[in-house]
């Protein structure tokens, strides 16, 4: 709100049919504790009645800037609650939050019994808790808008929150995150077309989601504004003066329709939309003197665009002496440019005739900037006018979803056999096909504006697959089968338009058109033995596969497109684990050992073809094939535990020094209160199988690494001090559990469990008598690929003082050494002679 102080009635009036004209089906209005905000609040409300639009208005308390006071709340919330303005949930007044944990699960239960409402706030920190808060009625997510790190957005953090919550999660969509205010200063990466792809995101997992907010409309301070700017900007945010973004409120539509309907509209007019920062992500700014904010290096320097063409076009794209074309198709088409000093120009021709030829004279790409800015300064050009988009206007947004399903009709009925690439291929019929359970599962997929049956078909033979099938227009999918239990609907239901070709129907949103040949090569079954860089591993079996207790916990993970049976074993093998595994095409993990407890299933059900060779099997989803290499024998170096851990030993003896570089712990450690918070900024990752020894391995190439909210792991070669003091706290904060082991802590809510790389002499102390007692209790696992080295690594990483490897195979870590009788008590070095090795205890210096 305030942003909105000096709003008249008129500026409320513009917001609202803007809004509504885009699709928006209500507006959070963002309050603090400042009394002219009531005001406001009052205007937006009467002006949405006055002008009989029936467009809906909700309150959002920022308790970052307000009391936690239950009774304050109650009041400003029964001030609207029966106005015919204010959105509701089946009867209940919707009320939302920014922080919030300080009303406590009762807090919000008292609010929401005295007003009858429905709660849907943003707190933190709740990971892993979400059930002890049953006040809830949904929580939204205000960060996964955004990557939180140097990578493209993927839907991995959506996945882990949904995971916890089903159908309570609510998330967001944005197109930019810039601040450079004296208190918080940093960039989160909006590049390679963030907004674009967030969306389609969003559209793919509709039928899941039931509010998609976007973020936002008028916060110009941190650059995330849809709307004009028409209010009063915060004092110094000179980065959003003459940089508009009502260019991407506009393509929103396009998304916001797909989103409600499920089925992408048609594109009726020509457009090119284009963004760009204002210079070079490295440069030097003569006035700001080298204070670039916290993940400024994340930015990359392209003009961006993304292409609406009614029919095939060329394309040109121009930024300084930069020049490049496209030929693109109807549909939406996603292009970039390297950036260069001086204008840039978006250009369409078609049949010979130039349609869009637009060079904003009120932007120029500079390399030596006064100031630094890293926003985007967006516009668009329509072949009808060849002048900029139109614009919209004011306060954080909120788009509900229905569960309506729209179809187009097309102008051909679907045929029931069709030869392609020397194959007949025959139409099996129209599948519901949700996102979280594909119909053809393993052979991957593609999305592209000249999709046709016959491409998509064309591709699924060239990958060696009898399945094919498309969807949404756009997409294609390959497989060796249908899944079992996948459901078939009406033909009337599969009747999108295909990109390539609108003659053609290619599926519909979530409905898959299937299409199958017959197989001359069927995929073969796994090897019960395969020889991998001189080594024979053999299968062990398929095995089931849970995200939050992984069947091979302890030696970290890779998913990548060229997945192989092979190559994943050859990483295993490199990173000293006797055991591989393969699940859902794409992923490899490392273990040391199979879970207790977990028994193999069925070989059948590890049929989804490796992302790397579809002639081969690698799992299947929540299913990991597993294989295993002969112990070798124990040598003096090795690399060892999931944290990177390498040792060089000295000596064979009991009473050796051995030297061993692994990640310690440091402690609990309080992120920022402002900018970008992170205490770790130089790589993120989320996963539903986290453990401080899994971010230890991730972070394996860096300094530092941290485990936060449970499931998130950051690295980087420096504490930075973007308002993260790097100072230890009480280890009470830092108390979600891990969900690859719930006996271990992930930190908290801005907090994180903080390691750091370190080189740790160890002296040998013995052989010493154990007893089932065991003088050791901190910590215990077995390996039959054990070491000392791997032994010492894996104490140390925990934050263990003493360790003790027993048996060959056994290793004991802790932090007091128990004795009782013949419990502890020093024998003959010679009684530790067992090969790899003894049971020795070894003190840290």
């Amino acid at each position: 709100m305030t942003d909105t102080y000096p709003y008249t009635r008129a500026d409320w009036e513009k917001d609202i049919r803007e809004m509504q004209a885009k699709g928006i089906d209500a507006v959070a209005l963002n309050i603090g504790s400042a009394d002219w905000q009531r005001q406001r609040i009052a205007d937006a409300y009467d002006v949405a009645r006055a002008i009989g639009t029936n467009f809906k208005f909700f309150i959002s308390f920022d308790f970052t800037e307000m009391s936690c006071d239950v009774n304050d709340i109650v009041s400003r919330t029964r001030v609207f609650s029966d106005h015919p303005n204010q959105f509701k949930i089946n009867g209940k007044v919707f009320i939302s939050s920014y922080a919030g944990d300080c009303l406590g699960n009762a807090g919000w239960a008292s609010l929401k019994a005295q007003t009858n409402a429905y709660i849907m706030p943003f707190i933190w920190g709740l990971e892993g808790q979400f059930n002890s808060w049953n006040s809830l009625d949904s929580w939204y997510c205000w960060g996964c808008a955004y990557p939180q790190g140097n990578y493209d957005k993927t839907t991995d953090d959506d996945r882990y929150y949904m995971n916890q919550l089903g159908s309570k999660y609510a998330t967001t969509v944005s197109g930019w995150m810039f601040t450079n205010l004296p208190y918080k200063t940093f960039y989160l990466r909006g590049d390679n077309w963030l907004i674009n792809n967030r969306w389609e995101q969003l559209i793919s997992m509709r039928n899941e989601l039931n509010f998609v907010e976007m973020l936002t409309w008028n916060d110009y301070g941190e650059s995330n504004y849809f709307g004009t700017i028409r209010g009063s900007q915060p004092s110094g945010t000179y980065w959003a003066d003459g940089f508009p973004h009502t260019a991407w409120f506009d393509m929103s539509e396009y998304y916001i329709k797909a989103f409600k309907t499920g089925s992408y509209p048609a594109i009726t007019k020509d457009v090119i939309y284009y963004w760009s920062k204002p210079h070079p992500a490295q440069a030097t700014a003569s006035v700001d003197g080298g204070r670039r904010p916290d993940g400024y290096s994340w930015s990359l320097d392209y003009l961006w665009v993304a292409v609406f063409a009614t029919s095939p076009a060329q394309v040109i794209l121009k930024s300084g002496g930069n020049s490049q074309s496209f030929n693109v198709n109807s549909g939406v088409s996603k292009l970039r440019v390297p950036s260069a000093a001086g204008k840039i120009t978006v250009q369409m021709v078609r049949g010979g005739q130039m349609i869009i030829d637009r060079t904003p004279d009120d932007f120029t790409y500079v390399t030596n900037p006064v100031r630094y800015n890293y926003n985007a300064y967006v516009g668009a050009a329509t072949a009808s006018s060849g002048g900029p988009a139109s614009t919209s206007t004011s306060t954080t947004t909120s788009s509900t979803s229905t569960t309506t399903t729209s179809t187009s009709t097309s102008t051909t009925a679907t045929a029931t056999t069709t030869s392609v690439a020397g194959s007949t291929w025959t139409y099996k019929g129209c599948y519901d096909d949700p996102t979280n359970n594909r119909v053809l599962y393993d052979g991957g997929s593609t999305s592209e504006t000249s999709n046709t049956i016959s491409k998509c078909l064309t591709t699924c033979v060239n990958q060696g697959f009898a399945f094919g099938g498309v969807e949404y227009g756009r997409e294609c999918y390959c497989g060796t089968k249908i899944r079992d239990g996948a459901v078939l609907k009406s033909n009337g239901e599969c009747s999108m338009p295909c990109a390539g070709n609108s003659a053609e129907t290619c599926g519909n949103g979530n409905r898959l058109a299937v299409y199958s040949r017959p197989s001359t090569t069927g995929t073969p079954p796994a090897p019960t033995t395969t020889s991998v860089d001189g080594v024979t591993w053999t299968y062990r079996g398929c095995y089931p596969d849970n995200t939050n207790q992984r069947t091979l916990y302890d030696g970290g993970s890779t998913s990548e497109s060229t997945n192989t049976i092979s190559k994943c074993l050859s990483t295993c093998a490199s990173r000293g684990y006797e055991f591989g595994g393969v699940e859902y095409g794409k992923e490899c993990y490392c273990g040391s050992v199979i879970r207790s407890g977990v028994s193999a299933g069925s070989d059948s059900q590890c049929g989804m073809a490796c992302s790397g060779n579809a002639n081969e099997k690698c799992g299947d989803g929540n299913r990991i094939a597993i294989y295993s290499r002969p112990s070798s024998s124990s040598s003096s170096t090795t690399t060892t535990t999931t944290t990177s851990t390498t040792s060089t030993t000295t000596s064979s003896t009991a009473t050796a020094t051995v030297s061993v570089t692994g990640f310690a712990p440091r402690g609990c450690v309080a992120e920022g209160t402002t900018g970008s918070r992170r205490a770790l900024t130089d790589a993120s990752y989320s996963r539903g199988d986290m453990t401080p020894q899994v971010c230890n391995s991730l972070c394996s190439a860096y300094q530092f690494s941290g485990v936060e909210y449970g499931a998130e792991c950051h690295c980087g070669n420096s504490v930075t001090n973007n308002g993260a003091t790097g100072s230890t706290i009480a280890s009470s904060n830092c108390a979600s559990t891990c969900p690859g082991d719930s006996s271990q802590l992930c930190g908290g809510g801005w907090t994180m469990n903080l390691s750091q790389k370190t080189n740790t002499v160890w002296n040998g102390d013995g052989c010493y008598i154990d007893t089932a007692d065991r003088m050791l209790r901190g910590y215990a696992t077995s390996s039959s690929s054990m070491t000392t080295e791997r032994c010492l690594g894996t104490c140390l990483e925990r934050g263990f003082k003493y360790a003790a490897t027993q048996n060959g195979v056994q290793c004991f870590c802790g932090n007091e050494v128990f004795k009782s009788g013949s419990l502890g008590s020093q024998t003959n070095a010679g009684e530790c002679s067992m090969k790899c090795p003894e049971l020795r205890c070894w003190l840290e210096e």
